[in-house]
Parts: structure tokens; sequence; C-alpha cells
């Protein structure tokens, strides 16, 4: 189901391999992996490696990635980390200028921790001591959380166009392998293939201004548009996929996202205060922003996906995903 406002949507198809990164034991016989680039754009070729590695040992394609996330924290900004149980997180990402970035992160078998009501109704600074029993948060969140900017005539809604306008590359395709299993799983097993339906009726975002659901697809994806808050969830089900996030054009994060796993995503824009300078109010809101999500590595994969944009809302309306 599509929305019938404003968005693009486009295909990003890997078209061969860069140089080979710093040997780390993985993948030997194929191609070393680099399991401490020097930054997101380095980490690319990190994600193609353990993807391809995933062809002949997923196991040690698993492991790798485990391996480089402690380094992807730090280039992603990771601000705290709750675990809710074993290889299943909490995580708070500083996304700036843009707002904090509340991650989910686990196994498929998990299920979510998190509902929309926990994310929205609380703060950053907020759920983390409701998730620790009331621990105090770490310094970097409580900051990141108070950064407001000065208003800007940016944030002012601008009127859709009169004709929607969508764009696709067609790079992405169904997912036709692996769909021998009877009926559909609920999240106490791994999700597959045959798990459309659930992900379809259960998972997929079913409103907001921009949004889409993807079930059972394979190929490379992305979708992008100006928004105050954006939502998206994703569960490979055959392979390793990589999972990209822009703000105004700049790459601020990513990850390396292995079958069995189920990661969970809440992007906020920027805020400012909504009262004129030099006059006191407890009102904020969130600017309007370029949000993209990039699907990358996943030829020949298989994964759902979904996403959604919220743009005009008000406050902390725009915090529920819908």
């Amino acid at each position: 189901m599509k929305s019938k406002c404003t968005f693009r949507l486009g295909i990003l198809l890997m078209t061969g391999l860069m140089s080979a990164g710093c040997g780390d034991g993985f993948g030997e016989a194929q191609e070393p992996i680099d399991l401490s680039p020097s930054s997101l754009n380095a980490a690319r070729l990190s994600f193609q490696h353990i993807d391809r590695l995933y062809e002949s040992d997923p196991a040690a394609a698993v492991e790798a990635s485990r391996r480089l996330r402690p380094k992807l924290d730090e280039l992603n900004q990771l601000l705290a980390r709750v675990e809710v149980s074993r290889e299943h997180f909490i995580e708070f990402y500083d996304l700036q200028p843009g707002g904090i970035l509340v991650v989910e992160r686990g196994p498929v078998a998990d299920g979510r921790v998190l509902s929309d009501g926990d994310v929205a109704r609380h703060s950053a600074v907020e759920l983390y001591r409701q998730l620790t029993q009331g621990a105090t948060p770490p310094t970097a969140l409580v900051s990141a959380e108070s950064r407001r900017a000065v208003p800007d005539d940016a944030h002012v809604i601008v009127p859709d166009e009169a004709a929607p306008h969508l764009e696709s590359s067609g790079g992405f395709a169904p997912d036709l392998g692996e769909q021998g299993r009877d009926g559909f799983s609920s999240v106490t097993q791994p999700l597959t293939s045959a798990d459309g339906p659930f992900w379809r009726d259960s998972v997929c975002y079913k409103g907001g201004d921009f949004f889409d659901c993807w079930s059972n697809v394979t190929g490379n994806g992305w979708a992008a548009a100006d928004a105050k808050t954006s939502f998206t969830q994703l569960a490979p089900y055959r392979g390793t996929v990589g999972l990209w996030v822009s703000y105004e054009s700049s790459v601020k994060a990513a990850w390396n996202v292995a079958a069995g796993e189920w990661f969970s995503f809440h992007q906020y824009s920027g805020t400012y205060w909504t009262c004129p300078p030099l006059v006191a109010c407890g009102s904020t809101d969130y600017y309007i922003r370029n949000h993209r999500w990039d699907v990358t590595d996943a030829v020949g994969d298989g994964y759902h996906f979904t996403y959604a944009f919220r743009r005009n809302c008000s406050g902390g309306l725009c915090t529920f995903s819908p």
C-alpha cells in the first residue's frame, strides 16, 4: 500500500566491490573483512564483504557482523544502550543536528519490548529511566535531548503538490525463494519468506504522510521524504543487509543486519521552541527535514521492510508511529 503524498522511492544497485580492507581472520579464502573501519564510508566495504561471506559461511558472517558493531557504535554516535535480554537492546543515537534516534534490535524470537506508547509518551531520558528501573541516564543522552535550535523559516509546512510524485527504478523485486513452509509465524520463531502475510498485516505501517510495506523482497532500495519524524522496521530472513539512515543528505548511521534479527527505528528531526525569541514557553516542535533510509547489499538476500514518514503533525503527536 502506498500513500498518495509526495515522497521518493528509488534503488541503489551495487555494481562491484572496492579494494579489500584490513584482514581480520574472516573469509580469508575470499575477502578479508575490516572490523575497525575508520568511517561510515569505509564500513560500506565491510558490509559488502560480510554479505559475500554469508554465501559460503553464514555463521562466520554473523560473527563478523557482531564483532563489527562496537566500531559502528562509535561511528554512529551511540549515546546509551540498555540490554533488555540476551542480545536484545534498546539504543539511543545522536543524529545532530537532528534529534535522537531510538533503535530496538534483537532476535525475532524475542518479539518487541517497546510499544508505540513507550516511545511516543516519554522523552529519551524518561524512556532510559523506565527501561533501567530508575538508573541515572548518561550525561551525553541528557545533553543531546536538551539541545534546541533557534526557529527559522525552514520549518514552515509547504502545501503538497497537486499531483503526487513517485520515483522508482524498480530494482528491488518480490522474493520467490524459500516459501515452502505452510502458514506464517508469530514473533516466537524466526521469520522466513513465508511470513509476508504476517509482516503485511501485523507489522507494516498503514498510515502517515508517506508510507509503504515491502514484504518478501530482494535487492537494494531506499525511501526518502521531507518530514518531522520517520519510522522503519527491517527483518532479513536470508543473508545480511545494510541499513543506512541519512538526515539532510548526510549519512548519520549504519548497521549490518543478519537473518533472524529484527530492527525497529524511530527518527526525529531537530526541535525548536515555538515561541518568539525572548518569550518563555514550554512548547517545542520538530523541523521538517529530509529523512532517508537505504537498504543495501541485499541483492540475492531476502527481507521484510516497512517505513512511514510524518510531516503534517504537531509536537508530541509526531512521535506516534502511524
